[in-house]
C-alpha cells in the first residue's frame, strides 16, 4: 500500500544502545535513493522481537523515539510447507507468510519432495523483507528441514478432498506437501486434513491461502 500516510519502516535488530541506529546500505539506499526521504523524515523500526519505535532519519541513521513492545499474537501459528525448486517460488513463500503474520515457517521433508530448502542466509533476507514491508513487530522464524511425523498433535495437513477448519485447541501447525502431494504413510499419521476447494494449487498459493484463512479462524487478521 502507497499513499500520505506511508511511514518507512526498518528492521534494526538489537541492542539499541545510542540515540540513533546505525541503518545498512541496502536501508540507506531504499530510504534516500528510493523512496527519496529527506533528513527529519519520520521512519518506524522495529528489534523483530515485539519492540517498536517511532523515530527520524537523519544523516548518521534513525534517530529514535517514542518505543512501545507489541505483544505477540495468539494462537501462535507455524507454517510447514515442502521446499519448492525454484528460488523464485521459495521467496514467495517466505515472503507472503512473512508478510501475513506467520510465527514460524518450517521447511518440511516429504517422500514426494523434490525441492531443497533455501539458503539460511537468503531465507533471511526475505522474511526481513517482509517483516519491514508489513510493518511487522514480530520477525518470522524459519526452521527445518523435518518430517511430517515430527510435526506436534495439533497439526493441519492441507489435502484435497480435506474437511473444513477444526476448532483450535491452542497453537497450530499448518502442513503444505510438495508438488505430488503427501504420500498414503504420510495421510495415515492421522492428522486432520483441510480441503481447499476444487482448484488444484501451486505449492506457493496453497502455503499462502491456507495461512490467510487459519489466521481469519484464529481471530488473528486484525492483529
Amino acid at each position: 500500500m502507497t499513499g500520505a500516510a506511508h511511514i518507512p519502516h526498518v528492521f534494526l535488530p538489537r541492542p539499541w544502545e545510542t540515540d540513533v541506529l546505525t541503518l545498512t546500505d541496502p536501508q540507506v539506499h531504499h530510504l534516500r535513493r528510493v523512496l527519496r526521504a529527506a533528513d527529519g523524515a519520520p521512519v518506524s523500526y522495529t528489534d523483530g522481537e515485539g519492540r517498536v519505535g517511532s523515530g527520524a532519519l537523519g544523516p548518521e541513521g534513525v534517530r529514535r523515539g517514542a518505543e512501545s513492545d507489541v505483544p505477540r499474537s495468539s494462537p501462535a501459528l507455524t507454517v510447514a510447507v515442502a521446499p519448492l525448486r525454484s528460488s523464485d517460488r521459495a521467496r514467495i513463500v517466505v515472503e507472503k507468510l512473512g508478510e501475513l503474520g506467520v510465527d514460524r515457517l518450517v521447511w518440511l521433508t516429504t517422500q514426494h519432495g523434490q525441492g531443497e530448502p533455501p539458503r539460511a542466509d537468503k531465507a533471511a533476507r526475505w522474511a526481513i523483507g517482509a517483516l519491514e514491508q508489513s510493518r511487522g513487530a514480530w520477525l518470522m522464524a524459519i526452521d527445518g528441514a523435518v518430517g511430517l511425523a515430527d510435526l506436534p498433535p495439533s497439526t493441519w495437513v492441507v489435502h484435497p478432498g480435506g474437511g473444513s477448519l477444526p476448532q483450535p485447541g491452542g497453537d497450530v501447525t499448518l502442513a503444505v506437501g510438495p508438488e505430488g502431494g503427501f504420500s498414503p504413510d504420510e495421510l495415515a499419521l492421522a492428522y486432520p486434513t483441510i480441503g481447499l476447494g476444487a482448484r488444484v494449487l501451486r505449492v506457493e498459493t496453497a502455503a499462502v491461502v491456507a495461512s490467510g484463512l487459519v489466521l481469519c479462524h484464529l481471530g488473528r487478521m486484525n492483529t
